[in-house]
């Protein structure tokens, strides 16, 4: 017996405006699992199992059940299809959206600086421990050769410049509008996965006197 919830709305960017879905991305379990569903949710997205997603993630079953329930009360993961197999009842979930953006209020408000460390190094830790997983398979390449194609070529920058305002605000504008034409496209069935991670800040300059 299968249950359908019809056509499941996913949206493509949702920005994160309040502090109990910071809170709740504040766990790099959460963050892979959101990420990976992300990464293929498309025009007719993907429904995952929690036992599929165990084995993508290679974790016990049974850890992800809470993760997931966590993640479906804040509406980053929805319920797509539920059924009944073997006289268990299982659900099939689909990411809520493709992409997640904090916003600027949020980060400007009154909001505790732990809640953003925490969610900010979930983050960074889901990224490393996937990044490290596809060198350790060999699907991720660190000498490919000169010749190879520029996106076998992993690009990895860090740094720290002094700017006019003007050109602060022109950087940030720029990468934000990069950022937004290739990641909240439409996604190619065949193309090739592209994982992009970024940060950048601005700290409060000396003023005149």
């Amino acid at each position: 017996m299968s249950e359908s919830r019809g056509s499941v709305p996913v949206v493509g960017l949702r920005i994160v405006d309040d502090i109990d879905t910071l809170k709740a991305l504040a766990d790099p379990i959460r963050v892979t699992i959101l990420q990976v569903m992300m990464g293929r949710t498309g025009q007719d997205p993907r429904g995952w199992t929690a036992k599929e997603l165990a084995a993508e993630l290679d974790q016990p079953q049974t850890k992800l059940y809470r993760h997931i329930k966590h993640l479906e009360e804040r509406g980053l993961l929805r319920v797509a299809e539920t059924r009944l197999v073997s006289g268990i009842t299982e659900q099939r979930y689909v990411a809520a959206q493709t992409d997640l953006q904090l916003s600027r209020e949020l980060l400007g408000g009154e909001i505790d600086a732990d809640d953003v460390a925490a969610a900010f190094g979930a983050a960074i830790g889901s990224y490393r421990d996937r990044f490290l997983t596809a060198v350790r398979s060999g699907g991720v390449r660190m000498n490919p050769g000169a010749d190879a194609e520029s996106h076998r070529k992993p690009l990895m920058m860090l740094g720290d410049v002094r700017l006019a305002p003007g050109r602060a605000d022109e950087f940030h504008d720029r990468l934000a509008g990069l950022m937004a034409e290739y990641l909240q496209g439409p996604e190619q069935d065949d193309g090739i996965p592209v994982n992009v991670m970024l940060a950048v800040y601005c700290e409060d300059g000396p003023t005149g006197g």
